[in-house]
């Protein structure tokens, strides 16, 4: 097995906000500090065997390794919010990218990451959401309202209006795995998902086309793009963060509303909802139905917002 590496590059102006001891580490070779990892690696799944969709080891208190395919997106965000704001999440040590080409089976060469980084503080919603009262629900959904508007704030250096963190495309879970844009502003987006409809678009624009016009002229702010039960943190009641930042860009501001995970979970969508209260069902609703309209799917596949009869 071969392997091509490539350093963690984040904006010049970006490398004073990594900590300082993770600057020194970063001083080391790459090709040694890839060589730890992987003997880190191979000793924690010696003692720590991980589950087929486990991807993160402690390595030391306080210290985890993320290994597989790590967009570059999440250490970019990670530092963002670390320079630009006082909100806590996880903090980037380092990020490796190899590209492996494996002889004995074929010659097409994939990708793999490394990411080195502190440990969140608390436990996710979802290994505690059934232990929270509905007080701490409201307090933890206001919580992450003020969490959200600092983080909408952090601004933009790259030269697209609609991008991800580090000025890419965006991963998109919602659209199938397909990466979106990078797009020069909201309205060039939604000019790409209505040319996208086909000969649907004639059907779906009296539902979509309020929307668009709604967002159309907006700036972009910064999203995280996958809030959920198990990206968002929580310790003694309270929020104590979000983790996860690989759907993380700028992007329209009913992003985070579209695309939160909350209908298996009745404590986050009431966060959620607490949290993004500007934001309403039914243009949730409606973009979910171009979308999926978008990927194909009949327009008869989805009812009218009324007879959908969604909460």
């Amino acid at each position: 097995m071969e392997f091509n590496t490539v350093n963690f590059r984040p904006p010049a102006d970006l490398w004073k906000d990594v900590p300082f001891l993770a600057r020194l580490w970063l001083a080391v070779p790459t090709p040694i500090r890839l060589t730890a990892y992987r003997l880190i690696w191979w000793v924690a799944d010696k003692l720590h065997p991980r589950a087929m969709t486990t991807r993160v080891h402690r390595i030391f208190p306080g210290i985890y390794l993320k290994y597989g395919f790590v967009r570059s997106s999440e250490p970019h965000a990670m530092i963002l919010l670390r320079r630009h704001t006082k909100l806590h999440s996880s903090i980037v040590l380092d990020y490796v990218t190899q590209t492996e080409h494996n002889t004995n089976v074929t010659s097409i060469p994939y990708t793999t990451t490394f990411l080195l980084m502190t440990a969140a503080r608390g436990q996710s919603l979802m290994a505690v959401e059934d232990q929270l009262t509905p007080e701490q629900i409201k307090s933890i959904g206001l919580e992450l309202r003020d969490y959200l508007v600092e983080m909408h704030k952090i601004p933009n250096p790259y030269k697209y209006g609609l991008c991800s963190s580090d000025g890419r495309g965006l991963d998109a879970p919602r659209f199938g795995g397909s990466d979106i844009g990078p797009c020069e502003n909201i309205r060039s987006f939604h000019s790409w998902l209505y040319r996208r409809m086909g000969k649907h678009w004639p059907t779906m624009q009296p539902r979509v086309q309020p929307i668009f016009d709604k967002y159309d002229e907006r700036c972009t702010i910064f999203s995280h793009g996958d809030l959920s039960s198990d990206n968002i943190m929580v310790h003694d009641g309270r929020l104590s963060g979000l983790i996860d930042w690989e759907t993380s860009g700028w992007m329209p501001p009913y992003w985070d509303f579209f695309c939160a995970r909350i209908d298996s979970s009745e404590a986050c969508k009431a966060i959620v909802q607490l949290a993004i209260p500007e934001h309403v069902s039914r243009e949730r609703y409606e973009l979910y139905a171009a979308v999926g309209v978008m990927r194909g799917l009949s327009p008869k596949m989805f009812p009218s917002f009324e007879e959908a009869n969604v909460p």
